[in-house]
């Protein structure tokens, strides 16, 4: 009997949703426009006006979650905050339709905090996304290794777009610059897009993107270092280890740390699966011990930074899952924890125009400094 009440509600309310009264609904899986206007509109109407809409907004589909409004002479497809399909019936009885855009507002803001735990604990504490976290170890991650290099004390300040529609945050939009301060040592980089170029460069025009990125992984801890006798862990024998372990679960993505082609994508019984890159200058990288490649990748094949490449794994004389990454110019093998990538720089003929167009991230990076220093009582600002 209870069901059969409850039944009857849920019946009474869609009915008088369908049939004009003011209300409102939420989209929820199965529903189709036909379902939702039935009784409101004729079925030709309905036709007619899934026809309508998709001339105005050809990527609209109807989503789970989505709210409709409806009155008596007006439906209102709520697609996002910012944008509104009206679905009107006139006083003559016709049908339009009209897309109703609402301005989004950008603020350029100072966002700063100094880590304890880790980066993302530090940006949750002034009250800022995980993803605001994320970018920014993305523009500096040429120069900073954020799961090894992060020290407490360390700090950030960034200029960053926030963007509102309505009174309400909905997002961010660029980081215009950063400050990192990591061990005591200053990272300012500044955004700068002219056309042509587009990216975060240091003051004195140096990009922050090196030629080769600081890791193969993202996630990951040192296993094993470059050195020049170490004892093999499956061969039991003192022999060089031309390269870094770097240890990460199984499957993890592994990347190419810069721009190159695949010269070899093999296996041998000491390297399992891996894969050989050639850059250019004379550089090549190794990657050991993939539990796979990428699908699809071959050997010949042009990859860009940051690409992934292969999988984690422990193939090969391995004793757990691990990527074994090497770096070799003109024959010898580098140091990847030494080396120092090479980076580009903007043509001189291009620094005016940087500097005029960077000049007031960097006044309201050094303002905030400021502030900071006289809320603080402190008689002197030192910059790196």
């Amino acid at each position: 009997m209870i069901y059969r009440l409850k039944t009857l509600i849920v019946f009474i309310l869609l009915s008088l949703f369908i049939c004009g009264t003011a209300g409102a609904y939420t989209v929820k899986r199965g529903d189709t426009l036909y379902d939702l206007f039935r009784g409101k509109f004729t079925p030709a109407e309905i036709i007619n006006i899934s026809q309508m809409i998709k001339e105005k907004v050809p990527d609209f589909t109807l989503q789970i979650g989505d709210k409709i409004e409806i009155t008596n002479n007006k439906v209102i497809i709520k697609i996002n905050i910012t944008k509104e399909i009206h679905i009107v019936r006139n006083e003559d009885g016709t049908i339009t339709i009209e897309v109703v855009k609402y301005p989004v507002n950008i603020l350029r803001t100072v966002v700063s905090g100094e880590i304890s735990h880790s980066l993302f604990y530090a940006m949750q504490k002034v009250g800022e996304s995980d993803i605001l976290a994320v970018r920014m170890a993305n523009i500096l991650e040429w120069e900073v290794d954020f799961f090894n290099d992060i020290r407490t004390g360390d700090s950030f300040r960034l200029v960053v777009e926030k963007k509102f529609c309505r009174g309400k945050f909905i997002g961010y939009g660029k980081i215009l610059a950063v400050d990192f301060v990591n061990q005591g040592r200053l990272i300012r980089g500044l955004y700068f897009e002219d056309g042509k170029i587009s990216g975060y460069f240091r003051p004195n025009g140096k990009s922050l993107k090196r030629g080769f990125l600081k890791a193969p992984l993202k996630f990951f801890r040192i296993s094993s270092k470059f050195q020049n006798r170490r004892l093999h862990p499956v061969l039991g024998v003192y022999r060089k280890h031309n390269g870094v372990d770097y240890a990460a679960p199984t499957g993890t993505p592994v990347r190419a740390t810069a721009d190159g082609r695949v010269v070899v994508r093999g296996y041998t019984n000491a390297n399992g699966y891996y894969i050989k890159l050639k850059h250019n200058n004379g550089y090549y990288t190794l990657y050991l011990h993939f539990s796979g490649f990428k699908r699809g990748l071959n050997e010949g094949e042009y990859v860009k930074q940051g690409d992934i490449i292969g999988y984690v794994g422990s193939t090969g004389y391995a004793t757990g899952p691990h990527v074994h990454y090497s770096i070799k110019k003109y024959g010898n093998y580098l140091n990847p924890l030494r080396f120092k990538a090479p980076t580009k720089k903007l043509p001189q003929a291009k620094m005016d125009e940087f500097k005029s167009d960077t000049y007031v991230y960097v006044n309201m990076l050094d303002n905030s400094y400021m502030q900071y220093a006289l809320r603080n009582n402190f008689s002197g600002i030192m910059f790196f």
